[in-house]
């Protein structure tokens, strides 16, 4: 069977106020009987000396009526149930019980061991030897033992003679009821039982109404918020209430609580944290993938470029110096007919697309080729300024404003000074075309760990996600037919990871573009990809 706290102490209150007023009630009891049962002794003893000092005067003068009417009056006393008195061989010479006068008594009795037993007189007992408990007529009695002593008045007395040598003349029994006493006894233990029931039960109620407002409440108000804070409630908190050990209890519960609610904000945090962490992470690895793939696709251009180079480069020079020499011999003739300068018109077509596939051609091979570059320190500013003159003129026809934010503290880095004006050239060109009616070009350049960064911005269009996608991919264009081939940032890109570095693009319909270059102080050894 369950048992709450409050019932533990309540129960256990209650035995041990019961065994200590049952044990207080007992020696009470024991201490109050003994208490009565010497007065009552004394009193016997007193009212025996009395009716033996009133009984004096008719026995000596021997009045033998008187004697008997004196010991009726004493016997008719409340609680006095019978006085009798006997000579030395047992002999009942007077008795408030008429019946009995003249009897022998058996020496053997309890009334009579007080003289037979012993050798001294009982007048010189203390009270509680004088008096004995009998039964009579099935009553407690308390028997009472006085001697009548032979004194020289008795020896002298005119009524009759005894001898002076002879202490003792006779013995007086009194016998006191105590039956009433015992029912004082009794109502007496009654009420201390029932006073000590009472206690024990008003201190029964209190401890359990004590316990319950200063124990049990408090305890129970705990143990419902912590189910609550088991049930994942972090907010629950109790009053702290009194500086106890429950109070204590309480402050200890609080400051838990709040310690978990820490660590689960904690948790929480360090979960929403790792969520941003994986993405970042998810989002470097795509990244990297790409720039893998975008390798990978710079190599297989890389060797395609070799044998196109080879294959078409001689027959496409052949077909411009033929078609260069048949425009010069026709421009000399001094009158060309019709038809003539119609075809002048065509081969001059063929001159000019003869020569821009061997542009194309050229810069496949700047593109195809490995392992010839020529690093040496250089200032990035400086190679800035360069690209920027020689591009100029191209800015100002398409009413473009180049603006250089240019870090002087910038370090020298090691590098191939051509083919990194090439790309900021290819860049520059890119970002002009791309604001035919005019606009603004950035060229910023910055110190960075490790190397520096140089951005080229345009305020142009912008592109849509799907194109920045391919960007840097090769043949890939957004220009119409006959603007370009899409080699111009596959070959950027080229140059830049062959220096070590890394190009990024920041681009958004109708926010322009933002080519982000960095390039690490020696070019010797390619930058690790960051996963």
């Amino acid at each position: 069977m369950k048992m709450t706290v409050s019932g533990k102490m309540t129960a256990i209150t209650t035995a041990l106020l019961t065994a200590i007023f049952v044990a207080t009630t007992i020696v009470n009891l024991i201490l109050q009987e003994r208490a009565s049962t010497g007065i009552v002794h004394k009193n016997g003893v007193q009212l025996a000396e009395t009716a033996a000092a009133v009984l004096r005067n008719s026995m000596l003068e021997n009045d033998r009526d008187k004697i008997q009417e004196t010991l009726d009056n004493f016997g008719a006393q409340r609680n006095i149930e019978r006085i009798r008195i006997f000579n030395k061989q047992g002999l009942i010479a007077y008795s408030t019980r008429h019946e009995e006068i003249g009897a022998l008594l058996d020496t053997t009795q309890a009334q009579c061991l007080v003289c037979h037993g012993r050798v001294i007189l009982p007048n010189t007992l203390p009270p509680d030897e004088r008096a004995q408990t009998i039964t009579l007529d099935g009553q407690r009695m308390l028997a009472v033992t006085h001697a009548l002593l032979n004194e020289t008045s008795c020896a002298t007395a005119e009524c009759h003679f005894h001898a002076d040598d002879g202490p003792l003349l006779g013995i007086m029994d009194v016998d006191l009821n105590l039956e009433p006493f015992q029912a004082a006894r009794r109502t007496t233990a009654w009420g201390m039982g029932v006073a000590a029931l009472a206690g024990i039960l008003l201190a029964v109620v209190v401890v359990y109404l004590a316990g319950r407002e200063i124990v049990f409440r408090r305890v129970r108000t705990l143990i419902d918020q912590t189910r609550r804070l088991a049930a994942g409630d972090l907010t629950v908190r109790v009053a702290e209430g009194a500086q106890d050990e429950i109070g204590t209890l309480h402050r200890t519960f609080n400051q838990l609580a709040l310690d978990l609610q820490a660590a689960r904000n904690e948790l929480l945090e360090w979960g929403r944290t790792l969520e941003q962490r994986v993405q970042e992470k998810t989002d470097e690895l795509v990244r990297a993938q790409d720039q893998m793939l975008q390798v990978e696709k710079m190599a297989s251009l890389g060797k395609l470029a070799a044998v196109v180079a080879h294959e078409i480069n001689n027959p496409l020079a052949s077909v411009v110096t033929y078609a260069k020499t048949m425009v010069r011999k026709m421009n000399r003739q001094p009158e060309l007919s019709e038809g003539c300068r119609e075809n002048l018109t065509y081969i001059q077509a063929i001159s000019d697309e003869a020569t821009r596939c061997g542009k194309i051609v050229s810069q496949l091979l700047a593109f195809a080729r490995r392992g010839n570059e020529t690093l040496a320190p250089m200032n990035i500013n400086e190679v800035v300024e360069n690209a920027l003159f020689l591009v100029n003129h191209q800015l100002e026809l398409n009413g473009v404003e180049a603006v250089r934010r240019l870090d002087p503290s910038v370090p020298s880095i090691v590098a191939d000074q051509n083919q990194v004006q090439q790309f900021l050239m290819a860049l520059i060109i890119n970002a002009a075309q791309a604001m035919p009616q005019g606009g603004e070009l950035t060229v910023a350049t910055a110190p960075a760990e490790g190397g520096i960064t140089v951005e080229v911005t345009d305020n142009g269009p912008g592109m849509e996600p799907r194109v920045a996608k391919h960007a840097f991919e090769p043949f890939y264009t957004t220009k119409s037919a006959g603007g370009g081939v899409g080699l111009g940032l596959s070959v950027v890109y080229g140059i830049v990871k062959r220096h070590g570095g890394r190009i990024d693009l920041d681009t958004a319909p109708g926010k322009g573009c933002r080519f982000s270059i960095f390039l690490p102080h020696d070019s010797g050894a390619p930058e690790e990809e960051t996963s």
